[in-house]
């Protein structure tokens, strides 16, 4: 009989340290669910962040090529119509030297 009640205390303290070691794992298995779920909506917020950033760098390069054209065509107009100006005039000295 003193063998049954000691192989019942043994089993017992067996099973209070199975039940002990699986809640613990719960417990791990819960946290780094939770943990994991914030992860994932931190790296959300950090995409959409950053996708942002993104399409307004994208924005404002346009608008900084834009600006860009407009010069580049301002100037080319300016030299044209320079160009065409010291033409006419050379054209007007030439013509004055003949007659």
């Amino acid at each position: 009989m003193e063998t049954f009640y000691f192989t019942l205390g043994v089993l017992s303290i067996f099973a209070i340290i199975f039940i002990v070691a699986l809640v613990w794992g719960l417990v791990k298995v819960v946290r780094t669910k939770k943990d994991l779920k914030e992860l994932e909506s931190s790296y959300l917020r950090e995409m959409e962040y950053s996708q942002r950033r993104l399409d307004d760098q994208r924005r404002e390069l346009d608008i900084t090529l834009d600006h860009i054209h407009r010069r580049i065509e301002e100037v080319h107009q300016d030299s044209k119509s320079h160009t065409d100006k010291r033409a006419d005039q050379l054209i007007q000295i030439l013509d004055k030297s003949k007659s």
